[in-house]
């Protein structure tokens, strides 16, 4: 029975029951299923071509008892058959192959969010080139330290990849972090993106050591900020922009222009409750990210990559 928690949408020829609308995933700020529903069908301009013709993740809402996230990795079972599904060879062998959503459309949102999900996890590369990423990422993780030195060491990070004539876009994680990104056109291999990304981490590193861990353990990193550039393997994955986050006051993986982190700005600026005027009255920072494909060449032919040994 449709009630007043259930409505029928009606979207780009689909036809979808949207249940249990009245339900809260953000009980601090009251966010409900159909809010975020709504939202992201507000941004999906904004959010498809970042997740369009990639394999995706997808991350359920907290668990009401636990506050356990779980993500669904591989295509969940008992889907329509509008939704677009692609065979995909595992990155462990021994695995061999699986099936992944592929995000193409509104109403696919919208479906998944019904379903219970409430962000997008896109690989970094394209299922035309699944070899070869065309993102290089830089996920900057801090563990207790404040968040002006996040946002100055973004802007390290971006001067470093500057001296190699390369240009980076940055984005809030929705955590306590930034990312920052760099489109590419398709032509290396995830080994080389990898590399790249390790020589800028060692010179960030060599710059500001006091600032900067290589150690994955968190218990480890108190007061530094990790750059893991394990986000360009195969097969990881990275929040995409504009999506929701799991933490308790809905903040949004929101992209920034450069100049705003050179004044305080903090992750629980950018909610779901405060990002539609956001993109009201500014320009997307990302509006020409995918059209701007940058060249590694310079990084990859310098000397300090030549030189660089892999890191632990």
């Amino acid at each position: 029975m449709v009630t007043s928690a259930a409505r029928v949408l009606e979207l780009d020829d689909r036809r979808l029951l949207l249940n249990h609308l009245d339900e809260v995933l953000w009980p601090d700020v009251g966010v409900t299923k159909g809010d975020l529903i709504d939202y992201y069908l507000d941004v999906a301009e904004h959010v498809l071509p970042f997740v369009a013709n990639r394999p995706v993740s997808l991350l359920r809402a907290p668990d009401p008892i636990t506050g356990e996230c779980v993500y669904q990795k591989t295509a969940p079972p008992g889907l329509p058959t509008w939704i677009t599904t692609r065979r995909i060879r595992s990155e462990h062998a021994a695995l061999g192959y699986s099936d992944y959503v592929l995000i193409t459309e509104r109403a696919a949102v919208a479906y998944f969010v019904n379903l219970g999900y409430i962000s997008i996890h896109p690989w970094s590369c394209t299922v035309d080139t699944l070899d070869r990423p065309d993102l290089l990422l830089f996920d900057l993780d801090p563990t207790e330290i404040a968040f002006r030195e996040v946002r100055n060491a973004a802007l390290l990070v971006r001067d470093l990849l500057n001296n190699f004539r390369i240009r980076a876009w940055v984005k809030t994680s929705g955590g306590r972090g930034l990312h920052v990104m760099v489109p590419l056109t398709p032509q290396y291999s995830f080994a080389q993106v990898r590399g790249a990304a390790e020589v800028i981490t060692r010179l960030a590193r060599s710059r500001e050591p006091s600032l900067f861990t290589l150690d994955m353990r968190r218990a480890r990193r108190r007061g530094k900020i990790l750059i893991d550039v394990h986000r360009n393997h195969r097969g990881a994955t990275l929040v995409s922009p504009w999506a929701v986050r799991e933490y308790a006051a809905a903040t949004v993986s929101t992209p920034l222009e450069w100049g705003e982190l050179e004044r305080p700005v903090y992750p629980e600026d950018f909610t779901l409750a405060t990002i539609r005027e956001r993109l009201a009255r500014a320009n997307d920072p990302l509006a020409s990210f995918l059209g701007e494909p940058q060249s590694l060449t310079p990084l990859l032919e310098s000397g300090r990559s030549r030189r660089a040994r892999p890191m632990a």
